[in-house]
């Protein structure tokens, strides 16, 4: 579904979905316009004067996978919960190998699971709900949030569905399709780096699935954790090292009850993951996305308790040392 575009002649508007694109830190939609408007003062003298507004890009849409029979799409669109009408679009093997072009994927490539985007508010970030788990094999909800969020996308609510089971990727591209077909622009760096990110976690969760103590939802969540640490301390002006970035890693597995049931090799994948996001600049990039303030007083009460041990053992020093 094409929208057309009036001409103004004094208003212009730009879809932004991108973050490096003009200031680099703008993650998902927004619509940015430019008017002039004439308006007269107490002494009849006219007076022009320029508003500015920006607004969020409204999506609400569906990426139906293209190998579904009538029936199938009839069930996946009530899976989905689409009453009325929704903008449609499909998911082809061209767009696997487009968004996710070190997937193995065709032209020729079956797709069947599906998606449904709903942009919500500033600051809600992003859900996901599976409405058909048992038909989606492999990735899980937590990974697409991620995914989606490395990707650039920071407020929305995603639905999956397939009528068959399979494992996912394709409800993923249909994000992605979305995106493009409602007038955005995808970040291709982002996308590649939400990709490997995807395949790292899910090869870690399928790794530790037998391990008691381990969870899926918690390695998401210390990934989750890990990446606004580190866009925070990026915002104060700290150049990242690769010790910095091991260490935070470590530190949010710990936080998360899973490091001691990771191996070294597993902390040492995530690692190389988050030293790909800095060199890509999306730490940069969230800076401008997501609330860092949370991150930001987590990293200050351990920077404290780090100064009151340290006072600590001086004090004690000391005193031993007086008698006192």
């Amino acid at each position: 579904m094409k929208h057309k575009q009036k001409k103004l002649a004094v208003a212009m508007t730009v879809l932004l979905i991108s973050t490096g694109l003009y200031t680099g830190k703008t993650a998902f939609a927004t619509q940015a316009s430019t008017t002039e408007n004439t308006s007269a003062s107490s002494s009849d003298t006219e007076t022009k004067t320029t508003q500015s507004s920006e607004q969020a890009l409204q999506i609400n849409a569906v990426a139906l996978g293209n190998a579904l029979t009538q029936e199938q799409k009839d069930f996946t669109l009530k899976e989905l919960g689409i009453k009325g009408e929704t903008p449609q679009y499909t998911t082809t093997g061209q767009d696997l190998m487009n968004f996710i072009p070190d997937g193995g994927f065709t032209k020729e490539w079956a797709v069947y699971s599906s998606v449904r985007m709903e942009t919500q508010k500033k600051g809600s970030g992003i859900s996901v709900d599976i409405a058909t788990p048992k038909n989606i094999t492999k990735i899980t909800e937590a990974q697409y949030q991620n995914a989606a969020l490395t990707a650039g996308i920071t407020d929305a609510k995603l639905t999956v569905a397939s009528a068959v089971p399979i494992d996912g990727s394709g409800a993923l591209a249909g994000v992605y399709k979305i995106v493009e077909e409602s007038g955005g622009i995808i970040n291709k760096d982002r996308v590649e780096v939400a990709q490997d990110e995807m395949g790292v976690l899910s090869k870690i969760t399928e790794e530790n699935k037998e391990k008691d103590g381990y969870s899926d939802k918690a390695l998401n969540a210390a990934q989750e954790q890990a990446k606004k640490e580190l866009a925070a301390k990026t915002a104060d002006g700290k150049k990242l090292t690769q010790e910095d970035i091991q260490q935070t890693v470590e530190n949010a597995l710990s936080s998360q009850g899973i490091k001691d049931v990771m191996t070294s090799d597993q902390v040492k994948e995530l690692t190389t993951l988050m030293s790909n996001m800095k060199d890509k600049n999306i730490f940069e990039d969230f800076v401008g996305e997501l609330d860092l303030s949370k991150a930001k007083e987590q990293i200050q009460e351990k920077s404290k308790g780090l100064w009151e041990n340290i006072k600590g053992f001086f004090s004690g020093l000391w005193d031993s040392i007086t008698g006192k």
